[in-house]
Order: C-alpha cells, then structure tokens, then sequence
C-alpha cells in the first residue's frame, strides 16, 4: 500500500494483512504533549516520546477471500460462463434420446458397410447385403446355443459372447478352450452350455485365437446393426455399458447385495428390448427405445455435444488468465524483452495450480451451470406452459448439461484443495516471520538476511543444477567420474533434507515465493549460490559459469549475478587476509558441516562440552559431541523441528551468522560458533557480510542506516567473541595448574590433548578476530562512517572460571 493509499485508507481489512512497522523516536519531545501524571495514570507503555511509521502493509493473498485486485479477474471469469452459456442454450439445448439413437445408427450402418467391403468377395453396397454377407463368410460359435439363451431376441443379452466389449472378447476366447458358451438363463443364473459343433472350435491354439478374436469381431460387426430381415432396425447387441452391468448382476457377490435382483435384472431386460424407454407418439403408436450399442454411441455423442461449451469455457478462462499473468509480468519488469518472455513457463500461464486461477475456473463453471439450468428451467416452463409436473421436471432435466455439473463439481474440490494448501502455506510463512530468526535479534535488519525453508531449498537446487552441467561437460571421463562420486555425496547428504527440483521445478517455484518474499530474495538466493564448491579436492575445477546458466533463466534474476558476487567476494577475502589471493570457502555443501567437524573439535574433552552447546551434550566425545553441538546450536534437528547441523547458516544467510549469532543463551554466541568452525570459515563469512551490505543491502530504501545496525551488531558479535577468547586462555590456565606429580600417564596424555586442542582453538580465534575487526572497518566506510563515530567501546565482558 502506497503512501497516497494508506492516507485514504478507511481502516478496513478485506483480506488478511502483515504489517512491517519500525518505532523511532521523536526530534522532539514536544510533539505528544501529555502529563507525567496521566502517563503514569494511563499506564502508557512508551518511555519516551515515539511515534510509529508504517513501511508497508502487504495483503495476504493466500486466503480465499475475495480481494479488490481480483475483482476484475472473477468478473471475467464469470463472462467467460455466461458466453459459454449462451453457446450451449443457442446451439446444444436439450438431450435428445432419439437423436442420439438415430446419429448411432447412421454410424453403426456405415461401419458396417465398410467392414463388409474390405473383404474382396462383397459386391454390395448397402446395409442389407452387408449383414447378409458378414452372418455367412464369419459363423460364430455362440449362434449355437441361440434357443439355450432364450432365442432370437434375448440371446445377444444373455449370451455373455455376443457383448460387444472386452468381457465379451473374453467369454469368447473362454470358449474356445472349453468348448463351452456363457451366459444367464431367464432368472439371472449364470450358466455354461456345451456347444456340440466341433466346426467353429479351433484344434491349434492359432485357430482358437483366430476364431476367438478376428471371427467374433466379425461377428459382432454383423450383428450391431441388426439381422438381415430388419437392417438398422432390429435387435442389435449390448454395449459396453449394458454388457458390464448383465455381467455385474450374475456374480454371486452383487446379487447377494441386491434386495431386489430380479426387478433389476428385468431393468436391463426391458432397457435392451426397448420397452424401459418407450413412448407413445401422437398417433398413439407405441415408439420403443432400445439401449444398445448404437444408442451407447449416440449417447457418447450427445456428450460430447454438451462437453463443447464446458470446453469453450475453459479455453476462454485459459487465455484470459494467461493475459493478465502476462500483463501482470510486464507492469511488474519480470518480462521485459523476448528472452525474459520465452524464459516464461507455460505452467506460470496456466490457471491450474494456482489459487487464483482454481478459483477463476470456478466461478466460471459454477456460472455455467447457473446459466444452464436458468435456461433449462425456463423453456420446461414454456413448453409445459407454466404446469409443474412429472413432464416438466423431465423436461428440465433433460435441458441440464450434464457435463457442466460434472466439471463444477471437480472445479468446487480443485478449489479447495489449491486454497487449502495455499492457506497451510500462509500460515507457515506466518509463523516464520512472527518468531523471528531465532537467535535474538533485530528483525529490522536481519529479515534482509533471512532465507526461508523454501528458499533454501531453491539455493540448494540450484547448486545441484549447476554442477550436474559441470559435469556433463567434462570432457576427461576419469575426472569426470572423479566429479559424479564426490558430488554423489553432495547430492547424498542434501536429499535428506532437501527437495531437489529440476529446471522447470525451480521456474514454477520462484513464482511461489516471490507472492510472500522480501524484495531482494532473489539476490539473496543468487548470492548464497555463488558461493558453491561441489568438490572436496582442490585437482577438480569447477566451472562456476554454470551457475549463471541455471539462474539466468529463472524469472527476475540478473544476467550473471553469480559470477558478480562470487569474484567480489573472493576479492573481499583476499582484502581482509591481506594477501593478493584468497581461497572461496562455500557456505553451502560440504564444507558447512566438514569445517565444523573437522579439527579441533574432536580433541575438545567432555568438560568442555558446556562452551560447545551447554549441559544438552555433556557426557559426549569426538564426532558425537560435534555433532550433537552443532544440532543444539541449530535450535534441534531437523526431525525434531529444529534447522539441523547447518541450521545456524542456512537460514541466516548473506553473511548474516555474523549477526545472528549473538543471543543470550551461551550455545549460539559467536565465540561458540567460531570454536567450532574454522577460520577460513569466518573470513568467507565477513567477506560475504561485506559485499552484501556493498552490492545488495545499502542500495535498499534506508540502506545506509540498516548498514549502521549491522556495523553495530558485528561489534556487539565482536565483543563477545573477545570475551570468549580470554575464557578459552584462562581454561589453559587452568587446565595447566590443575596437573600435579601424581596424575598417571593416560591423565597426562588428556591434559596435553585438552591444551594442544585449546591452544589450537586459540590460534584459530584470534585469526578470526582479526577479520571481524576488518569486517568492522570496511562497513563503516560503506555506511560513511568517519572519526569519532567510528569508535565502538572497548569494554567487554570478562569471562571467568569460578574457582573450586
């Protein structure tokens, strides 16, 4: 919400909304007059004068309320069911039942003809000699049993091989090899009848599948469109929708089911033979319907008649969506040319999937169907005129499409689904920014750090996409094998807690994210990728390019960003190091987990487990006092809720551990974390810290004075750690004065360990201090920060040992 609008604003929430607000006080003390005696009165709960600047109120798209900004868009999709509308009452109407039969048998007749004159010994040309033709040149073996199955009439029905359907097909080939045919007597009883006639049963299992298959379709072509004495007219066979329900009704299973069996067995009887359906003409003849396989098709037909508008419909919702996404895309700068056009996924265009879209789809089927029956009901009132009656009610039924109801009832469960993972969604990233960063601090400044479980995983994906194209275009098979197993492991220990997404994936999903991220997530992301290194050895070269060919085609992303932030960063460490060349050390992949469990770490001894993580881990060793130190520090594993081993830098991400590792509670100090990592570590992180606040952080609005408050927290982290740096000498001391004369050699031996390890740790602190204190200068020469104000106090806290 813009300024103007949040001035017009008349307090009324349509939508959930998060406010980002910011308190500061007042130049002065005069501009919210009050007595100290009311404030005392009141309980006013501001110490000083302050007043509160809201930055920003951003809607919730995400719930399934109606919105103003979607407004337009709903109001197209219900244009898109009226025209639709329109075109079914205009040009569909109502469901014909005699239409459907004619249109069935017009199809039925021609098919046969057709298959009648593939055969080089017919001459004829019309649906008579066609039957006449095919009953001859293809005798079936399940005329046999024609009287058994209750005659002319009845046998097409009750014989199971005389469907026209794949269990018709089956029952078929079954008689072959058994020499028996299949069926229901006049009571529903399923029952096999011997066939006498060795003639039509074939010897070789060649011949039984020749008679089985190619005579029986044969067969059935001849009979579909009735006998040769009623040609089109006269009894043809069951469909596959009939054959399955005669067949469903002789198992044992549905007629024990059934409370009433014969009175549905004699349904599909009279369904068969017409008089189900029958009307009276207006000459009071009696018109009898048959459902058989030309009425299945003609009703498939009519169906497909009805689906034309529900597909008009949808292709409209489509295109409309599709332009205002575009729209939308290019008012907002993510397209902007024909590349950025091209890199567009035909998903993000598509409304399936998305809330809005769902929701859009909806609404237009739901005012489809509102037209339709609208349409329905007011012709059945015209032609039965105005009587509400049996007839009426038939005839507004029948005016019903049929498959509009059914794509509105899928659009009504799609919509729920879609809102209902996109309010569960919501509430998560609600929950993300309402508890903060976990480690105490500024929200202010750190949300600019912030990489949220999504976002993480797409920092992930997007290293796994680009050293998949490192390796495939290694040329050198050895060392591209060397490459595949070493990164085997990579990809090994990341699919654990990371969902790896291919190109199209990642597409898709910075569309997601970008409806709930802080403005600059994309650099965020681009910049924690830059920093990938796939391999352990340093013999394997990484071609870093690839980074920038996976990014450049995500929506929003510079062109080689990667490449920018991975030489500034390089530079920045040598700049801090003091030396023309500095070694990138990756923040992501092996080296989060493999520089805080290598060194010095194994050699700490269980007492010093308390410095690591506090009493959690006490009574641990080696690489399980590591890690289990390192999961703490993380707030618990990943099983357990927590953010695991690499928790304290994957979610504070940009150099930002720097920050976040100042906290109350001793497990998460900054002197904890570097004891832990090495220090190569620390000046990749400070180098980070510093390009991010160069090249990303002060071009933001108020960027300089966010730089402020990150100088001031690096001081704060800076402190602490000298702080933690006089603890890890006076544990030396103490570790020396604790030996005497007596102790034995295995004592002796730990102490030495214990000293050796510490010292180390030692050595490994101060290098790192000496980067921090680097780090503290170059951020204030990029917040133009000069003399006086440049000086932070030198008073630490002292860190002691209690005696005793």
């Amino acid at each position: 919400m813009s300024n103007a609008e949040l001035s017009t604003w008349d307090g009324r929430f349509d939508d959930e909304v998060r406010i980002d607000y910011s308190l500061e006080p007042l130049s002065s003390p005069h501009l919210i007059e009050g007595q100290e005696s009311e404030e005392t009165e009141c309980g006013t709960p501001f110490d000083d004068d302050m007043t509160i600047e809201i930055e920003d109120i951003e809607e919730n798209e995400e719930n399934g309320e109606t919105n103003a900004s979607h407004r337009a868009d709903y109001l197209i999709a219900a244009s898109c069911g009226l025209i639709a509308g329109a075109i079914d009452s205009l040009w569909v109407g109502k469901f014909d039942f005699d239409r459907a039969r004619e249109w069935g048998s017009e199809r039925v007749n021609d098919f046969v003809v057709a298959v009648a004159k593939m055969d080089p010994d017919y001459k004829g040309d019309d649906i008579e000699s066609a039957i006449r033709f095919l009953e001859k040149k293809h005798p079936f073996v399940g005329d046999r049993a024609t009287s058994e199955f209750g005659g002319g009439r009845q046998h097409h029905l009750r014989d199971f091989s005389h469907h026209m359907s794949l269990g018709g097909l089956a029952f078929s080939l079954l008689t072959q090899f058994t020499e028996k045919v299949y069926g229901t007597d006049q009571h529903g009883v399923f029952m096999a009848v011997p066939v006498a006639d060795d003639e039509l049963i074939g010897e070789s299992l060649e011949a039984k599948l020749m008679l089985g298959i190619v005579r029986w379709f044969c067969h059935m072509v001849s009979d579909m469109a009735g006998s040769s004495g009623s040609p089109g007219k006269g009894t043809g066979i069951p469909g596959p929708i009939l054959s399955f329900m005669k067949q469903l009704s002789a198992l044992p299973i549905f007629k024990d089911a059934m409370q009433d069996e014969a009175s549905f067995r004699k349904m599909l009887s009279k369904l068969f033979n017409g008089t189900l359906l029958k009307t009276v003409g207006e000459d009071g003849k009696k018109i009898y319907r048959r459902f058989d396989l030309r009425a299945e098709l003609g009703i498939a037909h009519e169906l497909a008649r009805q689906s034309v508008p529900v597909l008009v419909n949808e292709c409209l919702v489509c295109v409309c969506y599709a332009a205002r996404q575009l729209y939308a895309m290019c008012m907002s700068g993510e397209v902007s040319d024909l590349k950025s056009l091209l890199n567009v996924g035909i998903g993000a265009l598509l409304p399936h999937g998305s809330p809005l879209g769902t929701r859009m789809v909806t609404i237009a089927t739901g005012v489809f169907s509102v037209a339709d029956m609208a349409d329905g009901m007011i012709r059945a009132l015209l032609h039965g005129k105005g009587k509400i009656d049996s007839k009426m009610v038939s005839d507004f039924l029948l005016h019903v499409n049929v498959v509009g109801i059914v794509r509105f009832v899928f659009a009504v469960h799609t919509d729920y689904k879609v809102h209902a993972e996109a309010r569960k969604d919501a509430r998560s990233q609600e929950r993300f920014h309402g508890q903060g960063n976990g480690y105490g601090d500024d929200p202010s400044v750190m949300r600019f750090f912030e990489l949220d479980t999504a976002q993480m995983n797409m920092v992930i994906s997007i290293q796994y996409q680009a050293a998949r194209i490192d390796i495939e275009q290694t040329k050198n098979e050895k060392i591209r094998e060397k490459k595949e197993r070493e990164f085997r492991a990579w990809e090994s220990d990341n699919r654990s807690e990371y969902t790896l997404c291919d190109k199209e994936e990642l597409i898709n999903e910075v569309r997601r994210i970008q409806r709930h991220a802080t403005p600059i997530w994309r650099e965020l992301v681009a910049f924690e990728a830059s920093q990938f290194m796939p391999y352990h050895s340093k013999k394997l070269k990484y071609d870093a390019a690839t980074l920038d060919k996976v990014c450049d085609d995500l929506p929003g992303f510079a062109s080689k960003e990667c490449t920018k932030y991975r030489k500034a960063v390089v530079k920045e460490a040598s700049k801090i190091k003091g030396v023309k060349t500095a070694a990138l050390v990756g923040c992501a992949g092996f080296v989060v987990v493999a520089a805080a469990t290598g060194g010095v770490a194994y050699v700490f001894a269980p007492a010093i487990a308390p410095i690591l993580a506090g009493s959690s881990v006490t009574g641990l060793s080696g690489a399980a006092l590591t890690s289990a130190s390192l999961a703490t520090v993380g707030g618990g594993s990943l099983a357990a809720g927590g953010l695991g081993m690499a928790g304290g830098t994957v979610i504070i991400a940009g150099g930002g551990a720097l920050l976040g590792a100042v906290t109350s509670g001793g497990a998460a100090t900054l002197g904890t974390w570097m004891i832990a990592n090495q220090d190569a570590y620390v000046l990749n992180t400070c180098a980070k810290l510093i390009v991010f606040c160069r090249e990303v952080l002060v071009k933001n609005e108020g960027g300089v004075d966010l730089v402020r408050q990150v100088r001031r927290r690096v001081c704060e982290s800076l402190r602490e750690a000298e702080s933690q740096l006089d603890f890890l000498v006076q544990l030396k001391q103490c570790i020396r004065r604790s030996g005497s004369s007596d102790d034995d050699c295995t004592a002796k031996r730990n102490r030495a360990e214990a000293l050796k390890g510490i010292g180390a740790a030692e050595k490994n602190m101060r290098k790192s201090l000496a980067y921090m204190r680097k780090c503290v200068k170059s951020l204030a020469k990029i917040a133009g920060i000069t003399g006086e104000d440049a000086a932070d106090s030198q008073r630490k806290p002292k860190a002691q040992i209690e005696q005793g």
